[in-house]
């Protein structure tokens, strides 16, 4: 009995320096958005008959691999039939542009 309560209390004791160090246990992630690499004021706004994002964000095409330095094409979650999805047509609530840091 002793010997479980030690282990109890040293797991109790031990638990925040585990939780500081994210490395060890971290979750991958698989489910954020992507981050947007380029300004998009000119790109707005965006409605369910404007979107300037598709100009160079065109549906996936099944089988054909995205090449590094083209436009992420629209997965197949964001595209109903032939046509953006329209719960998916407002980029910004999901995704994020990330803007050089101001020297």
């Amino acid at each position: 009995m002793k010997k479980l309560l030690f282990i109890s209390l040293f797991l109790m004791a031990a638990a925040p320096t585990m939780a500081q160090n994210p490395s060890d246990n971290a979750i991958e992630d698989k489910f954020v958005p992507p981050m947007i690499p380029h300004p998009v004021a000119n790109f707005l706004p965006i409605t369910p008959t404007k979107n300037a994002c598709l100009m160079c964000h065109q549906p996936a095409k099944p089988g054909v691999e995205a090449k590094k330095g083209q436009p992420t094409p629209l997965p197949a979650s964001h595209v109903t039939g032939d046509k953006v999805n329209p719960n998916r047509y407002e980029c910004m609530l999901c995704h994020a542009e990330v803007l050089p840091a101001k020297k």
